[in-house]
């Protein structure tokens, strides 16, 4: 049974696992620019600026504590995996933030609450509401709950597999070869259904192809066979 003192946030609280002293700070790193409020109250944009940096420092002792023998190549990569706009949105949707987002009627009528920037914010915004509220202690918890399945689970495959075009790059820089380049093959459907098909050269020759709904999804796919035809990452 709900507490009938308990404030609006309280369940929010409940899947953060973290309960605010101040409700209020949590309240605005769910208000974006866009909200009729913001003009009084403010944005999460300030908190946002915080909780990247927070962010940042969490997931660098982290790596640092998990892979004593990474040196600041590896560790880089790593950290650049983890924090990536697309996985910070994911942890975002998968708490809910999106259905508790304050934004403007513009951007509802869009879809704006589920892009991908807006979650990212939202997601930093909250690891600073928590690091004003109850200190770093309780934010680096907080992100070791989102995140740390995620770095006891990072091998190079993982990383390979998480950016295919970056992955196949480095790979020919290691190898002292051209780096890849993409040539676009065809482009068909509606504008709101299109796609894309690619194909990467390596050295000269055309290794894979690869297709989607857009440019960067079809090179990216390209890359993965690429990677897979080399023995890099297992086929699809």
């Amino acid at each position: 049974m709900k507490n009938e003192h308990e404030h609006p946030l309280a369940e929010l609280e409940e899947s953060l696992g973290y309960q605010f002293q101040n409700p209020e700070i949590l309240q605005r790193a769910l208000r974006h620019g866009s909200s009729v409020a913001s003009d009084f109250a403010g944005s999460y944009q300030r908190l946002e600026f915080l909780g990247d940096a927070v962010l940042g420092h969490a997931v660098a002792l982290m790596l640092f504590k998990r892979f004593p023998n990474d040196d600041q190549g590896d560790l880089t990569r790593k950290r650049t995996h983890l924090v990536r706009s697309e996985r910070l949105a994911e942890r975002a949707a998968l708490l809910g933030l999106d259905g508790w987002v304050e934004v403007g009627q513009s951007l509802e009528r869009g879809g704006g609450r589920e892009s991908t920037n807006l979650l990212e914010d939202v997601f930093e915004a909250v690891i600073g509401a928590i690091a004003i509220d109850g200190g770093w202690s309780q934010a680096r918890a907080f992100i070791m709950r989102q995140l740390g399945d995620e770095v006891d689970g990072l091998d190079e495959r993982t990383l390979l597999l998480a950016n295919p075009k970056s992955a196949l790059q480095e790979a020919a820089q290691a190898g002292g070869l051209p780096l890849p380049e993409y040539k676009l093959i065809r482009k068909g459907g509606t504008d709101h259904m299109r796609k894309w098909v690619y194909v990467v050269t390596w050295n000269g020759e055309d290794v894979a192809r690869g297709e989607g709904r857009s440019k960067r999804g079809a090179q990216q796919r390209a890359a993965r066979r690429a990677l897979a035809r080399l023995g890099l990452v297992p086929e699809e």
